[in-house]
């Protein structure tokens, strides 16, 4: 598909008229010799994103779809145009997401509850901001933490000669063992990251039963074989807990949680 400059000329004239007083005359015509000659290769580098573009009525379709799912218990009395500071950027991103359930929904209920009149006041702008920085595995994470009764970690370290080792540290083991560690303790980072959950240094839960599950993750047991009976050092503990930020139970009480 060519690119029709003297149409794109003749906008920027009429958009901006400054530019077409006599001294900025030879500057756009410069500018479209430019584009003429980049127009091609630009049109090339964008062909990935055709099928994007093209699908955007679909996924705005699909997100009305979506949103009479989220608020068809709700009374129509009750929804209200929502704020396009927060609409806006949220419809644009879920487009790109159409095709993935955990952060869809995600925004879905974002523009659900900011359309809703007796929820749209908790709404917080930066969810969308949030929402584009999770993956999908994020999503998940966030879901379990945040549902789960207790939410145990342990930080297991070699100790040599009551010396704990700088290198031999396995952070924020969890009980989350249906995933693999590397991916679910980057996921629990990324999530301390955006002020969603928090893991004080002094806090753990007293009941050392809380961290039974901890214990029975694969990742636990193999750090602890590898290393006890090592001589000379032994395997410690260091027991930790996630707790929820105020943001993080907000952000669950709109974005989460499902209508």
């Amino acid at each position: 598909m060519a690119v029709d400059l003297k149409e794109k000329i003749e906008d920027v004239k009429e958009l901006v008229p400054e530019l077409y007083e006599d001294g900025a005359k030879p500057v756009v015509k410069e500018t479209g010799k430019t584009l003429s000659i980049i127009a091609q290769t630009i049109n090339a580098a964008l062909v990935p994103l055709r099928k994007w573009i093209v699908g955007r009525e679909y996924s705005l379709k699909e997100t009305e779809v979506l949103l009479a799912k989220k608020l068809e218990k709700v009374k129509s009395d009750n929804i209200v145009e929502p704020e396009a500071y927060i609409a806006v950027p949220a419809i644009q991103s879920i487009s790109y997401c159409i095709n993935n359930v955990e952060l869809r929904n995600l925004y879905a209920n974002l523009l659900a509850n900011s359309m809703n009149k007796d929820m749209k006041d908790d709404v917080h702008p930066s969810f969308v901001n949030i929402i584009n920085q999770m993956s999908p595995m994020d999503a998940i994470i966030y879901k379990i933490i945040y549902e789960s009764k207790i939410r145990p970690l342990i930080t297991l370290f070699f100790e040599f000669d009551g010396n704990k080792g700088k290198d031999n540290y396995l952070y924020n083991v969890s009980w989350i063992s249906q995933y693999d560690y590397n991916i679910v303790s980057i996921s629990i980072d990324n999530l301390m990251r955006m002020g969603l959950i928090k893991i004080p240094e002094d806090k753990h839960y007293v009941d050392d039963n809380n961290y039974a599950g901890v214990r029975k993750n694969t990742s636990y047991s193999n750090y602890y074989n590898k290393y006890e009976n090592v001589a000379g050092g032994k395997v410690a503990e260091e027991k930790q807990i996630i707790l929820i930020t105020d943001y993080g139970d907000l952000f669950y009480k709109i974005c989460v949680k499902d209508i």
